[in-house]
């Protein structure tokens, strides 16, 4: 988990940004991005979900705003993971902003993450401004609509 300094920014505050995803270049990615863009107070990075699952079972986790889900990945892949995380939890955890981060043309991943409905929006990787800026948009003005 990374503490960021208070971000000085107009829009609100993404206090808890969960990044899952394989890819160690892609984590470096979105960390950069969350860094520089001054809207995220603590970005919490995961390899797989099942690390995510153990960090969401833990009583004293700080609340999460915001979720990015990489889709495919090896042994549990991010809509596993989502399915897995609503079985454990309920869809309580689901009023937080949960966002599809994948670099999958196929149009099987869109339909299967657009058949859930606590998944909010589907992003092209890599992470950009515009996305952290939409995710701030959407925290703002409440739960966002399907994509």
């Amino acid at each position: 988990m990374f503490e960021l300094p208070i971000p000085t920014s107009t829009w609100p505050v993404i206090e808890t940004l969960v990044l899952i995803d394989d890819d160690t270049v892609d984590q470096m990615i979105c960390k950069r991005i969350v860094e520089r863009s001054g809207l995220v107070r603590r970005f919490v990075p995961f390899l797989n979900g099942r690390d995510a699952l153990n960090f969401l079972r833990q009583r004293e986790r700080p609340d999460v705003d915001a979720l990015l889900v990489d889709i495919n990945m090896p042994g549990m892949s991010g809509l596993d993971f989502l399915e897995a995380a609503c079985r454990e939890h309920g869809t309580g955890f689901a009023k937080i902003v949960v966002i599809m981060l994948t670099a999958s043309l196929s149009p099987r991943d869109t339909d299967r993450a657009a058949e859930l409905d606590l998944v909010n929006d589907y992003f092209d990787k890599p992470l950009n401004r515009e996305h952290l800026d939409k995710i701030a948009g959407d925290l703002c003005g409440g739960r966002p609509s399907a994509f």
